[in-house]
């Protein structure tokens, strides 16, 4: 795309305006300031032409970095994933003063250069921009060791690193009443749960605006009163998608749960699709120890998570990141863990309405509980007042609280610190 170009001219124009000068994807947009103008001249800038006269208007040099201090010399202003370097970039006037009152910045995303002076030479230095994750870690201290899960997390404990079983390398999750996890995307608020082994960002649904930790709120449910399955009479039913007559299957016919989460997706996250990362979800419909699966079983059995959550027994709470293979779903959206609950802070029969997934509410988690000699199937939910309980398939009384995850090459806007008053912003 290129601009009008004032063409040469010997009648004067006058133009009236304020500097100021704003890259946005790639195109450059000028508004000119009060200027007699005779003879005009065309440059390129970021693939479009703007007017200037030689002596208004001259940007001398620019730089990029990738490590934030060696600089080279560039030809072209860099885009997304560059940002100014506001202390390093400066403009000099005529006389050979620094110019203060130059503006160089880059402003959600967009390069933007105003309030210069005639005759300003200009000097722009830009930076690598840190990814999401990058920013977020560089901002925290993460714990060592690992939590005593047998307790609720009922104060701020921050955040511990793990292995992800799922992802590979190492997750590293929050854990308590936290209160730098907030993130903005899609005009929406947002809670982070953990940064994944791959760097993508996974967040739980917090509401239209953010939600202060203890506060008991309707906003962070999507759908309220859905069931998980219709049906609670076979073993099938806890899974997030089933087939009759196997313990196990990521294809076959969506639960009720998934149908619901995702189209809410669709009319809400599908314009924000190309931030948000294809998700690994576990529905880990493992056995526990000692028992046998059946559709619809002789006798009550539980789930490998009735094992790890400290159901079977109170000092034994053991959460992992790992799933079986046959249990990962790739889903750009899906509801939070058993697990991810217990790492969070959550406990089995324990109310929290201290740590940051409480939210008042009852919403389902997709981590099998157990089937029932009736029969009757169960799932893990998190229960009103934060403790960790099980619910049947069919019980319409748990709502929906989604969970996605953001690209690992997410960029967030500068100056974002993670507050509920200064969340995280994706650019």
């Amino acid at each position: 795309m290129e601009f009008q170009t004032l063409r040469k001219s010997h009648k004067k124009q006058i133009i009236m305006g304020a500097i100021a000068i704003c890259v946005i994807g790639g195109a450059l947009t000028f508004a000119t300031t009060r200027a007699k103008y005779k003879l005009t001249e065309e440059i390129e800038i970021a693939k479009g032409t703007i007017n200037y006269k030689p002596y208004d208007f001259k940007i001398m040099a620019m730089y990029k970095s990738e490590d934030k201090t060696n600089y080279t010399e560039i030809n072209d202003m860099p885009s997304e994933g560059y940002i100014i370097n506001e202390s390093k970039s400066y403009c000099n006037m005529s006389n050979g003063t620094k110019d203060t009152t130059a503006v160089l910045k880059t402003i959600n995303g967009n390069h933007t250069i105003g309030k210069l002076k005639k005759n300003d030479k200009c000097y722009l230095y830009f930076d690598k921009q840190s990814t999401g994750s990058e920013t977020i870690l560089g901002n925290i201290t993460v714990n060592s060791g690992t939590p005593n899960f047998v307790n609720a997390a009922t104060t701020d404990e921050g955040v511990y690193k793990v292995s992800d079983g799922v992802y590979g390398g190492y997750s590293y999750y929050w854990r308590g009443a936290v209160t730098n996890n907030y993130v903005k995307f899609a005009n929406k608020c947002w809670r982070i749960i953990r940064i994944n082994g791959d760097g993508s960002i996974r967040l739980i649904y917090d509401g239209a605006t953010c939600h202060a930790n203890g506060t008991n709120t309707t906003e962070s449910l999507t759908i309220s009163r859905q069931t998980y399955n219709p049906n609670k009479n076979r073993a099938e039913y806890v899974g997030y998608t089933y087939t009759l007559g196997s313990q196990r299957t990521t294809g076959g016919t969506a639960s009720n749960l998934k149908t619901q989460n995702e189209t809410w997706y669709n009319s809400n996250l599908a314009s924000y699709d190309s931030k948000i990362a294809e998700g690994k979800y576990c529905n880990d419909r493992n056995i526990g120890a000692g028992y046998s699966w059946s559709s619809q079983p002789p006798s009550t059995f539980g789930y490998a998570g009735y094992d790890r959550s400290g159901v079977k027994s109170a000092s034994s709470v053991n959460p992992t990141l790992s799933c079986p293979s046959g249990d990962v779903y790739i889903l750009k959206i899906g509801v939070i863990t058993m697990d991810e609950i217990v790492m969070a802070g959550g406990k089995w029969r324990t109310a929290n309405s201290s740590y940051y997934l409480y939210s008042g509410q009852n919403y389902w988690t997709m981590s099998p509980y157990g089937t029932s000699s009736t029969p009757v199937s169960s799932v893990f939910f998190v229960y009103t007042d934060g403790q960790l309980w099980a619910a049947n398939a069919d019980d319409t009384a748990v709502s929906v609280r989604p969970v996605i995850n953001l690209k690992s090459d997410t960029f967030f806007v500068a100056g974002g610190t993670g507050t509920q008053s200064n969340p995280y912003v994706v650019s």
